[in-house]
């Protein structure tokens, strides 16, 4: 009876349970499993025809297997640490000759291929085609243990933010999982996408005119997402925001982009609360060649689908007598298929310093400042 009973017990065990079972590890190790994850038969799961996607999948299983190894979770919670872009992400092409030991970290990789090093190396260059191929750990670096702790690699590349419903992910063992999209893990989680911030050193120039008071700055001062899951999934991490800033230009009989100007968030939770930013937009001097007003524009950055085009309006000039001149003129801004539309808005010069923009998803101030 009592193997009749263990035998019942063992068949009917849950798929949290039997996950549960996985987490031992040879010696001290463990392996940590999301909640919101579940073990699968590759079989059962449909594969991607994406072959973007599926050189991302190869490379996952790759990195994958080589994290069973404490120097390689260590270089990666190092180089995830350092936030070359203000977020924990990696870019793999500026790492592939960075040593771990004795050899590189793209040597490290190609080894670790439980079907020989030659694979690895074949599945390694088939990823790098792809410029943008990146390795982050989105959520709770500072909770792993590296040391002790092995993770899942899951892989974000072929997502769509708030379309996708689950991440497939591997194990240093070849076991594939499904992670719940839409609820943040509750462990830390590996993820193999594509790095969203390649640019964030290039802000558009700066045109030198102010609006507002004479002789000012117009200022991004600062900048909350109190629903950050809402415009940005977790596996992707921090949100990225970009500023469109549009004036009148009387000369040209037309408006023109004062400002481009990106804010990144180091984590989510500092998107929640907020970042003082004390960006300067551009400056303005009254004259005749300027407007009364300017819009301004916020976006969440995804950088994927084909590019859309958002048209806005400015009114006209001040004289050089301070009177208001009659007209106004539109000006074309574009965005990618799957960036955000966040809150956008109208400015006038007698408007009051700070000024709040906000929606139910994005808050921000601006203000004029010497």
């Amino acid at each position: 009876m009592f193997l009749l009973t263990s035998m019942f017990y063992s068949c009917n065990k849950n798929s949290d349970e039997i996950i549960q079972d996985q987490n031992l590890i040879n010696g001290n190790e463990v392996l940590l499993i999301p909640t919101t994850a579940t073990l699968v038969d590759e079989k059962s799961v449909v594969q991607s025809e994406d072959s973007e996607v599926v050189e991302a999948e190869e490379y996952s299983k790759l990195l994958a297997s080589a994290i069973n190894g404490k120097e390689v979770r260590k270089f990666l919670k190092d180089e995830a640490n350092k936030k070359f872009d203000g977020d924990f992400d990696i870019l793999v092409s500026k790492v592939l000759d960075s040593k771990i030991g004795k050899v590189s970290f793209k040597e490290k990789l190609e080894q670790s291929s439980p079907f020989g090093a030659s694979k690895g190396k074949e599945v390694f260059e088939k990823a790098m085609k792809n410029p943008k191929l990146n390795i982050s750990v989105p959520i709770q670096i500072e909770k792993w243990n590296e040391s002790k702790q092995q993770l899942l690699v899951a892989v974000g590349v072929g997502t769509i933010d708030g379309e996708t419903k689950f991440l497939k992910a591997f194990d240093s063992k070849g076991r594939e999982y499904l992670i719940d999209a839409n609820i943040e893990p509750n462990v830390p989680v590996i993820v193999v996408g594509n790095n969203e911030r390649m640019d964030y050193q290039k802000d558009a120039t700066e045109n030198e005119k102010s609006v507002r008071v004479s002789g000012r700055a117009e200022r991004l001062a600062v900048v909350f997402c109190p629903r950050v899951s809402a415009i940005e999934s977790w596996f992707l991490g921090a949100p990225d925001l970009r500023f469109d800033v549009v004036v009148y230009n009387d000369a040209s009989s037309g408006a023109w982009q004062a400002a481009t100007k990106n804010v990144y968030f180091s984590t989510r939770q500092q998107a929640e609360v907020g970042k003082e930013t004390n960006i300067r937009l551009f400056y303005w001097c009254f004259d005749s060649n300027h407007g009364p007003d300017y819009y301004i524009q916020s976006w969440e950055i995804d950088d994927k689908g084909t590019t859309q085009k958002f048209t806005v309006g400015v009114t006209a000039g001040l004289t050089s007598e301070g009177t208001t001149a009659s007209g106004s003129a539109s000006y074309e801004l574009t965005y990618k298929e799957e960036d955000e539309k966040l809150a956008g808005e109208l400015i006038h010069y007698t408007s009051p310093s700070p000024y709040v923009i906000q929606d139910d998803l994005i808050s921000f101030y601006v203000d004029n400042v010497e």
